[in-house]
């Protein structure tokens, strides 16, 4: 039980950590899902480039005082091949005479190189100290490694010492680090080598000029961070200005698809209708005109069968009377095949394929003028030259039913049909002279200019286009018609 308790106690403040923890990941995810995508490119932009730049700072600041230490090295390697060596050949026998040592003490101590040089060892083959500016080490042997094995194995060895190691007590009493060069010392006859020189240099001047070097290094990395960051935020920034504006236009795009897409989803609702009043239509004129006929014309031919049977079984006279049937059938007849071939021609569409949007618009005023012989002014300026099939369809049924209608309601009017393109839009226009309407007024539902003026409608806005009808008392009727070019092809 009591290990039990003690679990209990244990789990909770894991517990408490994790729920911290889902706590601040909550927190994080809502403030990233609020920034922008530029924003979050700053600022990851940021936090890689300042990596890298550091990186890169560190590797320049590691290579800049690399190559100041080897600097260093091979000025003091060249010092000793051409001043040290000549007084150290006493090497080969294990000592260095007096005078030699005389000479060194005035070279490393009195000379501009020997200013900076705090303290020096003369080292043999064996790992022995021949000669220092510290007496007491003369005689002492230690192991050979680090930057004495460089210097016996012909390399020079040239690196910033914490002076840790055993003969370093003399050099630790003067700097807590001191720059500390090895340099091979050869025959001067055979070029072998036959010791070593180790001296100590104060790295204030050396730590100096690492420090400037580094300091410009970091300044040249600062400043090219800074600039490809602004240039790379400033890229994603336009970039991101131009994807902004181009989902703008692409959501009023969409809108207007959309509200077009609706008014053509309306029309053709409003289609079916049409069509079933505009079947209504021709069905009353069938029965108001060439039935009438054709019924008037059967009750005339049963009297005539009537007559004609007297004349010729009774021998009576009416050959008149039969005569002035046969001329009242005859014209009830000739009035039905009349209104049936125009009803027929108002139903029948010419051949525009092959038309071009002119020549429909001619051919259109044309068949208006054979009917009804009245004449119509044509105003074309700058007509497309290639139209679809759909749209030259819509323009002859726009102006047949728009003159139609003109000449129904204002015969003795004058009537002009213009039309005109643009690189969006081809504009139509329809209008009369007459005494024009009231647009107020109620039409009656059965009154076939209605029907007319749904169907043009509905045809335009199936295109995607619009119809606009203005009219007055005083100032005539005007139908206006625009498509879209879109539908142009």
């Amino acid at each position: 039980m009591d290990r039990s308790n003690e679990r209990t106690e244990l789990n909770r403040p894991r517990s408490s950590i994790l729920s911290r923890v889902r706590r601040l990941n909550r927190i994080a995810g809502g403030l990233i899902s609020r920034l922008t995508l530029v924003q979050r490119f700053a600022i990851v932009s940021l936090f890689v480039l300042v990596i890298g730049a550091f990186i890169i700072g560190r590797f320049l600041a590691n290579e800049i005082e690399s190559d100041v230490t080897t600097r260093n090295g091979a000025i003091a390697a060249l010092y000793v091949d051409s001043f040290v060596s000549p007084r150290t050949q006493g090497l080969i026998d294990g000592s260095i005479p007096d005078a030699a040592q005389d000479e060194l003490d005035s070279l490393l101590t009195n000379t501009e190189f020997g200013e900076d040089i705090l303290s020096f060892k003369v080292w043999d083959s064996e790992g022995r100290i021949v000669y220092a500016s510290n007496a007491d080490l003369i005689g002492q042997q230690f192991d050979i490694g680090g930057g004495l094995l460089s210097a016996l194995a012909g390399k020079v060895d040239s690196q910033m010492s914490d002076l840790g190691e055993e003969e370093h007590s003399r050099e630790r009493l003067l700097r807590p680090s001191l720059i500390e060069t090895y340099a091979p010392v050869r025959n001067t006859d055979t070029g072998t080598i036959i010791g070593a020189m180790e001296f100590y240099q104060d790295p204030e001047a050396l730590n100096s000029e690492l420090a400037s070097s580094q300091r410009r290094g970091w300044i040249v990395v600062g400043f090219s961070t800074a600039g490809m960051y602004i240039l790379l935020v400033g890229l994603v920034m336009g970039a991101s200005n131009t994807l902004t504006k181009q989902h703008r236009s692409l959501q009023l795009m969409s809108d207007e698809n959309r509200r077009l897409a609706t008014r053509v989803r309306g029309a053709a609702a409003q289609k079916t209708e049409t069509d079933e009043e505009l079947m209504m239509r021709i069905a009353r004129d069938l029965h108001d005109g060439p039935a009438q006929d054709l019924g008037f014309a059967l009750l005339r031919v049963e009297t005539l069968k009537e007559r004609a049977r007297d004349v010729v079984v009774g021998g009576s006279s009416g050959s008149d009377e039969v005569s002035e049937d046969f001329d009242l059938v005859a014209t009830a007849l000739t009035s039905a095949l009349k209104e049936v071939r125009d009803i027929s021609s108002d139903m029948r569409l010419p051949e525009l394929a092959d038309l071009g949007l002119e020549e429909t618009i001619q051919r259109a005023v044309a068949d208006h003028q054979s009917k009804t012989g009245s004449e119509v002014a044509v105003g074309l300026r700058n007509v497309c030259k290639s139209t679809s099939l759909p749209t030259k369809i819509v323009v002859y049924r726009v102006i047949q039913e728009a003159l139609t209608n003109s000449y129904r309601h204002a015969p003795g009017s004058s009537r002009n049909v213009e039309a005109s393109c643009s690189e969006s839009s081809l504009a139509l226009s329809v209008s009369d002279s007459g005494p024009g309407f009231d647009p107020g007024t109620p039409v009656d539902e059965a009154d076939r200019s209605r029907i007319g003026v749904r169907g043009m409608r509905e045809r335009v806005e199936m295109l995607g286009g619009t119809l606009r009808i203005s009219s007055s008392r005083a100032g005539g009727t005007k139908v206006t018609v625009r498509i879209p070019v879109d539908n142009m092809s």
